[in-house]
């Protein structure tokens, strides 16, 4: 018989070992057992993991770290496949011996090894290459569509469509079937993943190499997120039960998502999940429910504030084919100009009002001791600062208020007297008063 190709003898081991079972967990034998979906025995684990991971683990880190299986697998038993062919590596693998006709063992390792190629050859996953040399060193990944791959990858849709290099390297994962681990490694090289938030690649990151910690995050969030919707007027009906609970579903995952890969703070939440409360049937779906969230993200990131009846008809309006995105964003840009003139023309262009305002948001940050996820707009030191008028004689276009000036503004309010900053300036003034007075060396 001749040796299966490595997919095909990876997915029968796979089989053998644990029927697919990223999570299974073998029986104990003297003072160890083995984890995961290829069954690795605990005392290989760290070292395995740091060889062929990169990132030394327990067997509980392990048995929760799909990634970090395949990568052990693809090193592993990769090499003992190229060096053995599929006979040997199996032996290998069940017996730490190359010889696959031994008898010993329960079942017999040649039993053992007979039962795994024998499988292989009813894999339909890909062809076979005939001979061990047609292993190229890629873990056998199932292939998935783009839905569950992006679930497996820890990203959305509308992520995925906000930038053409991501939607790029997605297709070609989804084309190819990537590995996490190796949609992750292309992931970082890229110039997005270089330019995001940290709460996001780190929302990323964890979905990839901890899904245990991962799951717990969001079902966290999740807890607070409902708390949040009963405070609004949603409740708990809403998120749980009914013929609305798909949608509803969807909902909640978007909210959890929003809080911890965008970094939203409680407020934002509560004023986009209190928006929903006053759209006809409780929530807006579909392509009005995308307008409707897009005009509110548009108006919130440039300082605009309309009424729900506002949003509601202008999502219907965009759904019916009565306006487009497009023409209501000019509108609210031109409103978002005329209130911040100073920015009008950076506004019109495009550029949101948020990021102009960026210096400030990071002082305040800086100054106050409150994270910059906290601060937006409608904070009364940074809507001053940007709807300050200029000076007579400065020019009419740009910042009107010089850094210094919104930082002695800030330093003015009774909560910078709270923070460690004031104290330890307070400190500072104070020393140098009682070393001119010669009190102090």
């Amino acid at each position: 018989m001749s040796d299966p190709g490595f997919e095909a003898f990876l997915w029968s081991l796979t089989q053998q070992e644990s029927g697919g079972n990223y999570r299974a967990v073998g029986v104990w034998v003297g003072n160890d057992r083995a984890y995961g979906r290829y069954q690795v025995m605990g005392n290989n684990v760290p070292s395995w993991t740091a060889r062929h991971y990169g990132k030394r683990l327990t067997p509980q880190q392990f048995l929760n770290n799909s990634a970090a299986q395949d990568a052990v697998v693809r090193g592993v038993l990769g090499g003992y496949y190229k060096k053995y062919g599929a006979a040997g590596a199996a032996a290998m693998w069940y017996s730490g011996q190359s010889n696959p006709n031994k008898t010993y063992g329960n079942p017999p390792v040649k039993t053992y090894v007979n039962s795994v190629l024998k499988r292989a050859q009813s894999y339909s996953g890909q062809s076979y290459s005939g001979s061990s040399s047609g292993y190229t060193g890629s873990a056998a990944v199932p292939k998935l569509d783009s839905a569950e791959l992006m679930e497996q990858y820890g990203l959305s849709s509308a992520l995925i469509n906000s930038s053409k290099e991501l939607k790029s390297l997605f297709k070609q994962a989804v084309s190819g079937g990537w590995s996490a681990a190796r949609f992750q490694a292309s992931l970082k090289n890229s110039k997005w993943w270089k330019g995001q938030s940290d709460s996001l690649r780190k929302y990323i990151t964890t979905r990839f190499t901890d899904p245990a910690t991962w799951r717990q995050g969001n079902e966290a969030a999740a807890a607070k997120i409902n708390r949040l919707a009963v405070s609004v007027g949603l409740g708990n009906q809403i998120f749980r039960a009914g013929p609305g609970k798909g949608q509803a579903n969807a909902l909640l995952k978007q909210a959890v998502y929003n809080s911890l890969a965008l970094g939203w703070s409680d407020e934002r939440l509560k004023d986009w999940l209190g928006s929903k409360v006053t759209v006809h049937g409780g929530v807006m779906w579909g392509e009005a429910g995308e307008a409707f969230d897009k005009i509110h993200e548009i108006s919130y990131l440039n300082g605009q504030r309309y009424s729900a009846a506002y949003y509601k008809a202008v999502a219907t309006n965009i759904a019916a084919g009565r306006g487009t995105l497009e023409q209501y964003e000019a509108q609210i840009r031109k409103e978002a100009g005329a209130r911040y003139s100073a920015y009008r023309d950076q506004l019109i262009a495009g550029q949101n009002l948020m990021d102009l305002a960026a210096p400030y948001i990071k002082s305040l940050s800086s100054l106050l001791e409150i994270p910059e996820t906290d601060v937006d707009l409608f904070n009364s030191h940074i809507a001053k600062a940007m709807t300050a008028k200029p000076a007579k004689g400065a020019e009419a276009s740009g910042s009107q208020m010089p850094l210094w000036q919104f930082e002695t503004a800030v330093r003015a309010d009774p909560l910078w007297r709270k923070t460690n900053n004031a104290r330890e300036s307070m400190m500072t003034v104070a020393h140098q008063v009682a070393k001119d007075f010669g009190l102090v060396f």
